[in-house]
């Protein structure tokens, strides 16, 4: 059994968070699954929200989201009107109980849903084991960048935020630091099988967003309206003449696309290729619906 704290401010939050053993937790809707099948023992949780990392804040022509933000109140703010990619990613996620719970900074830092991860009967390659299974068994709602692990990444919130040049606050007991947010994730290593580039002690705090570009779209394919997790999704941004597509569910970290060639390194397999042809259709629609 964990051990339970819930900290009055981000300094003590980030205090506790030093120690061996410790666990942020913002809404907990990922992380009760990943201690449920065994993925995680945390010895502590540490609950932020009550550590000052709420509010949605207009400043500098932009946005700044505190990472302990739910969905649903991301999604029902109007400094986020401008940025069209968010607002709907943000209203789509999950279920509305989720959006209720779920928070920003745990939307976007959230662990791959892949089934062999998850499982309690397998030990794959990102989770320290010998094998990814998806690539010798059934991966048709994997990815389809090649690579020792072919998760698929899970985060609506993820691509909407890259696409409008998000940049993500991190701190530490000792340290805080910036990175755009695409750099906040990781391909995994032999040596470490991370996707998200944390370092130890270190979260997030918030999202800040420069800026609106002129125009932004989200689409996204799930299994159904509700409770559902984007099998593939694309968010698109105009700035002037430049566009940017960035998409999640097609590898295990959010990627960049070419918007010349959206399906570019993305071959997949014969399982998988259904997966090319829906984002072949929703690179399109967002990139038309930008223009």
């Amino acid at each position: 059994m964990s051990e339970y704290a819930r900290p009055a401010s981000l300094d003590e939050a980030l205090s506790l968070l030093s120690g061996d053993g410790a666990v942020p937790m913002g809404g907990g809707t990922d992380l009760a699954g990943q201690v449920d099948r065994g993925i995680r023992a945390p010895i502590l949780l540490v609950d932020l929200r009550h550590a000052g990392l709420d509010g949605i804040e207009e400043a500098d022509g932009g946005v700044r989201i505190g990472a302990s933000v739910t969905l649903a109140e991301l999604a029902a703010s109007s400094a986020l009107g401008p940025y069209g990619a968010v607002a709907s990613a943000a209203s789509l996620a999950a279920s509305p109980l989720l959006r209720n719970v779920g928070t920003v900074g745990g939307n976007i830092c959230q662990h791959t849903r892949c089934w062999y991860y998850r499982g309690a009967e397998w030990h794959c390659w990102l989770g320290g084991g010998e094998t990814c299974y998806a690539q010798v068994g059934d991966h048709r709602k994997h990815g389809l960048e090649p690579g020792d692990c072919i998760s698929a990444h899970p985060s609506d919130l993820a691509p909407a935020l890259a696409v409008c040049d998000a940049i993500v606050e991190l701190r530490a007991r000792k340290r805080s630091r910036e990175l755009p947010l695409l750099e906040l994730y990781r391909r995994p290593t032999d040596d470490d099988r991370s996707l998200v580039a944390l370092r130890p002690g270190e979260i997030v705090t918030a999202v800040r967003l420069p800026p609106p570009p002129d125009r932004s779209a989200y689409e996204r394919l799930g299994e159904r309206a509700a409770f559902s997790f984007p099998l593939v999704s694309v968010a698109a941004a105009r700035r002037g003449a430049e566009i940017r597509l960035v998409a999640a569910g097609v590898a295990n970290i959010p990627r960049e696309l070419d918007p010349t060639d959206p399906l570019a390194g993305l071959q997949g397999s014969p399982q998988s290729a259904w997966k090319r042809r829906a984002l072949a259709t929703l690179a399109e629609r967002a990139r038309a619906a930008v223009e």
